[in-house]
């Protein structure tokens, strides 16, 4: 589980930005640490800077008496706990050359540092600079400023700068803490993470290999997070929904199609076996063999009729489509189903006055139209009257057959456009049940609609098309 959980992404992406994240943070409060720590040494040089000035200007206007008397005075009013304060010639101690060796001054030049706290509070007893009684340690850091002043004397301000270097060192100490905690808070999260991305897959792992086992009943979990995971096995599920219809239609049809091919495969072998058995004159072999026809090309019809449907659903020659002019379409078929219906003794009138333009297979459509006419007249008995009409509403085509028929129930009005679907007063007539459904499936393929209704009596089949707005010179103009 722990090897699992190192291999998901999330854990690995967590881990990179952890590594990021913490390199990001450490440069900068890093920063800000130095930012900082120069702020402060700059404060102090300031404050240095200022006492020094204020000494320097008593040099300048009593000389070298009225410095040694107020130094002498701040040693004694307690200021010098903050400064340190020493003034001397080179000759007795040159401060210069302890401080920074090889470091050359002129008259008037002065220079910083940070040195030991010893290094400028250690002075010969035998001088008259001040002297220090310090109880700290003397390895302690401190800032000076040190001034050549003219006579070669030297003077020195300067203040221990312990306590603000310990202030840093306790603000970098907070400051790596901060950053373990942030690497270890990344990874704890990213271990979070992981066992959750890791816990979607074996739900997603397990439930696909119950798919495999053949269980297509089972979906996706989908939660209430509507994330990605949740979106994904949405889409997921919809094909496993898909891909179980298919395959419920796919066995539907195979067992359909093996009870509907078994009698006429019966009746040709019991015709063949008949014709050896018996002795049978011209005549009879003739009989036999048109009769043998017969059964095969309704095996054929029923094959042909599998393929335009496969055809229609699968849209394989969507690049041969062009647009057809509906008015023309229909005159044809119904100038040809108006011959048929008058010497069946049945009305047929067609009611298509206006014309649009609809997108698609001209072949597939035409053997459509073919089929529900087909039925119409098929199932309207003498006198009764079949109508074709069309009318134009929200940028679409709709075309209605109707008929005087006995109708369809309307609990039968889905179940008839199922593959091999008859109802019991359709049994005695020729067919195989395959015409509905070539007809729903190329509806479909062009983006249609088709409803059936009662029509009191018999049936309204209502078509729905989308209408192309460009003509075929339009189109052709700006192709």
């Amino acid at each position: 589980m722990r090897l699992r959980l190192i291999n998901t992404t999330a854990f690995r992406l967590s881990l990179i930005y952890a590594l990021v994240f913490s390199l990001v943070s450490t440069g900068a409060i890093s920063f800000i640490y130095w930012n900082s720590a120069q702020e402060i040494r700059a404060q102090t040089d300031s404050q240095l800077r200022a006492e020094t000035n204020a000494l320097l200007e008593l040099y300048h206007n009593g000389k070298i008496n009225a410095l040694t008397q107020e130094m002498n005075q701040l040693n004694t009013d307690g200021r010098s706990q903050f400064f340190l304060y020493a003034l001397l010639t080179r000759s007795q101690r040159d401060l210069i050359q302890e401080i920074q060796p090889g470091k050359n001054l002129a008259v008037g030049d002065s220079i910083f540092a940070t040195v030991p706290l010893d290094t400028v509070i250690t002075v010969p007893d035998d001088t008259n600079t001040n002297e220090f009684t310090q109880t700290e340690q003397f390895n302690q850091p401190a800032r000076v400023l040190l001034t050549l002043l003219p006579d070669d004397y030297q003077i020195l301000v300067g203040t221990d700068v312990f306590e603000r270097q310990a202030l840093l060192k306790r603000i970098s100490n907070v400051i790596l803490i901060l950053i373990v905690l942030v690497f270890t808070l990344a990874l704890a999260g990213g271990a979070l993470m992981g066992y959750s991305v890791l816990h979607r897959i074996n739900s997603v792992r397990q439930t696909a290999g119950e798919i495999i086992e053949g269980d297509l009943s089972q979906r996706m979990q989908v939660t209430q997070k509507n994330d990605e995971f949740d979106r994904l096995s949405s889409v997921l599920n919809t094909m496993l929904s898909r891909i179980e219809q298919l395959m419920q239609s796919m066995h539907q049809v195979t067992d359909n199609l093996a009870h509907d091919l078994r009698n006429p495969l019966n009746r040709l072998r019991n015709r063949l076996e008949v014709s050896l058995i018996e002795n049978l004159d011209k005549k009879g072999y003739q009989q036999v063999q048109q009769e043998a026809i017969q059964d095969i090309d309704d095996i054929i019809r029923t094959f042909n009729s599998l393929l335009s449907i496969a055809q229609a659903e699968s849209g394989k020659h969507e690049h041969e489509w062009a647009l057809i002019d509906i008015k023309p379409f229909i005159d044809e078929l119904a100038e040809l189903y108006s011959i048929v219906a008058e010497e069946a003794g049945i009305t047929f009138v067609n009611e298509i006055q206006t014309t649009c333009f609809i997108l698609g297979d001209h072949q597939l459509l035409a053997q459509t139209f073919t089929n529900l006419l087909d039925n119409a007249m098929k199932f309207t008995p003498s006198g009764g009257l079949i109508k074709l009409s069309t009318h134009f509403t929200d940028q679409q085509a709709v075309i209605e057959i109707t008929d005087s028929g006995p109708g369809i129930p309307q609990d039968k009005r889905e179940e008839v456009f199922e593959r091999f679907t008859r109802l019991d007063s359709a049994r005695s007539t020729p067919g195989n049940g395959l015409g509905l459904s070539l007809v729903r499936a190329v509806v479909e393929r062009h983006n249609g609609t088709i409803e059936l209704q009662d029509n009191q009596p018999g049936l309204r089949v209502i078509l729905r098309f989308n209408i192309e707005t460009e003509t075929p010179k339009t189109k052709k103009a700006t192709g």
